[in-house]
C-alpha cells in the first residue's frame, strides 16, 4: 500500500514512547524509575470525580456541543477574563480533547501550505510534528535563548514567517519570562503580522511568587490575532481526562471549531463537567499543595543535580522538568545516553534530542522525593562509571 508521505515523515513521541517502555519494564518486574513523565503524580481532585459522578447519574453521557458544554466555555471565558484583566466571551473559547488537540485544531485552521511558524528551542516534541502535518514549515530561533526573544521575532517577521508559538512557562526547560522580556516579545509582535499561539499550560505552575507574565498583559490589542491555550491536566492532576480549550478571536474559534467537527465531534462530556468544577475553583485548596509540592522538589532535584561533576542547567521557575546539560566528553548522544540508563540503571529520562537539543537531559520532578533521590543517584552512578566524577 501506498501510505501518507506526510504522515510516513512525523517524528514519534519521545516522550510517550520512552514513558511506554519505562512501563513495560516495570511490568515485567524491573526497578525502574521514571523521572520521564510529563504529568503530575497527584490523584484528580475530589471535585472532579464527585462532579464526574453526578454526571453520569444525571444522564449526561451524550453529544454535547462541539465547541463545549455552554457551562464550561463561560467559566473559562470569565476565569481567563480576570487573570489576563481582558474581557473574553464563551464564543472565543473551544473545549478540546487537551490542549495538545487545541493546538492541533489552531495550527490546521491557520496554516496555508508552505507557510513558516516561529518555534522555540528546545521545543514540546509536538509543535514542529503538528505544523508539518498543517502543512507549514518550523522555523528555530537563533537567538540561543530557550524562550522565544524579541529579536527572534523581529528577524522571523523579516524573513515572511507567519506565526510564533510561545510557551512559558516552558516544556522542556522551565524557563518563564521576567516582565521586561515578556514587554519586549508583546512590543515586537504588536510590529508584526504575524499570529500568536500561547501555550500556557503550565500557567499555575509557577515557583517566582507571582504569575507569569504575559503578552497581552503589556499589549492587549494583541488579542485580535493572539490565542491562549490551556487546560485542567497539568494544574489539576487531570491529564487522562482529556479537557484543555483554547481563547481565539471568533473567526479563527469557528474554523478550530470546524476541524473539530470532522474529526472528534466533540470532548468527553464527563470529563466536561468534571473539568467545569476545578475551573469554577472548587479545587483550589488542592491545586495550591500542588504547587507547593512541586516548589519543594524543584529545590530537591536542582540541589542533587548541582552535586553531580560537569552537570548544567537553569533552574527551572515553572512546570515541573530540569533540562540539564551533561559532559559531552561522555561520548554519548542523548538517546544513546538515555537508552543506556533505562537498560543499565533502570532510570528513565528524555533525550534532548526530543526538544531539538542536544547532550542534554529532561529529567521530571512529577515524581516522589524517594523517587528523585533515587533517579539521580542512578544518573551519578552511570556516569561515575565512565569516569565523571
Amino acid at each position: 500500500m501506498n501510505y501518507s508521505r506526510n504522515i510516513a515523515g512525523l517524528q514519534p513521541s519521545a516522550t510517550l514512547q520512552l514513558t511506554a517502555r519505562a512501563a513495560e519494564l516495570t511490568r515485567q518486574g524491573r526497578s525502574i524509575i521514571a523521572l520521564s513523565a510529563g504529568q503530575p503524580d497527584f490523584p484528580s481532585p475530589p471535585a472532579a470525580r464527585e462532579a464526574a459522578v453526578r454526571a453520569m447519574e444525571q444522564g449526561r453521557t451524550g453529544y454535547t456541543p462541539t465547541a463545549g458544554i455552554p457551562e464550561l466555555r463561560e467559566a473559562v471565558a470569565s476565569a481567563t477574563s480576570r487573570r489576563r484583566g481582558i474581557e473574553f466571551k464563551p464564543a472565543e473559547v473551544v473545549v478540546s480533547c487537551g490542549a495538545k488537540h487545541s493546538l492541533a485544531n489552531l495550527l490546521m485552521a491557520v496554516i496555508n501550505p508552505g507557510d513558516r511558524v516561529l518555534i522555540p528551542l528546545p521545543y514540546w516534541v509536538s509543535y514542529p510534528e503538528m505544523v508539518r502535518l498543517a502543512g507549514g514549515q518550523p522555523v528555530y530561533p537563533g537567538s540561543g535563548r530557550s524562550l522565544i526573544t524579541a529579536a527572534d521575532v523581529e528577524e522571523a517577521a523579516a524573513s515572511g514567517v507567519s506565526g510564533v508559538i510561545l510557551n512559558s512557562p516552558g516544556n522542556p526547560s522551565g524557563c518563564v519570562y521576567t516582565p521586561a522580556e515578556a514587554r519586549e516579545l508583546a512590543d515586537a509582535l504588536a510590529a508584526t503580522r504575524m499570529w500568536v499561539i500561547s501555550d500556557d499550560i503550565y500557567e499555575d505552575l509557577v515557583f517566582t511568587g507571582s504569575a507569569a507574565p504575559h503578552i497581552l498583559d503589556f499589549r492587549p490589542e494583541l488579542r485580535e490575532r493572539a490565542v491562549i491555550v490551556s487546560g485542567v491536566s497539568k494544574t489539576f492532576a487531570m491529564t487522562g481526562w482529556r479537557i484543555g480549550w483554547a481563547v481565539a478571536p471568533v473567526d479563527w474559534a469557528k474554523l478550530a471549531i470546524r476541524v473539530q467537527e470532522h474529526t472528534t465531534s466533540n470532548p468527553c462530556s464527563i470529563s466536561q463537567w468534571a473539568s467545569l468544577a476545578v475551573v469554577s475553583g472548587a479545587a483550589e485548596g488542592e491545586r495550591r499543595s500542588m504547587l507547593a509540592a512541586f516548589a519543594s522538589r524543584r529545590d530537591l532535584i536542582c540541589s542533587l543535580l548541582s552535586g553531580i561533576p560537569g552537570m548544567s542547567f537553569p533552574r527551572p521557575e515553572g512546570a515541573f522538568y530540569v533540562f540539564a546539560g551533561y559532559p559531552p566528553s561522555i561520548g554519548l548522544s542523548s538517546a544513546g545516553l538515555c537508552g543506556l540508563l533505562l537498560d543499565e540503571e533502570g532510570l528513565a529520562v528524555i533525550p534532548g534530542s526530543a526538544f531539538g537539543v542536544e547532550n542534554r537531559l529532561r529529567l521530571s520532578f512529577a515524581a516522589s522525593d524517594g523517587d528523585i533521590r533515587g533517579g539521580v543517584e542512578r544518573l551519578s552512578s552511570f556516569l561515575a562509571k565512565r569516569g565523571i566524577r
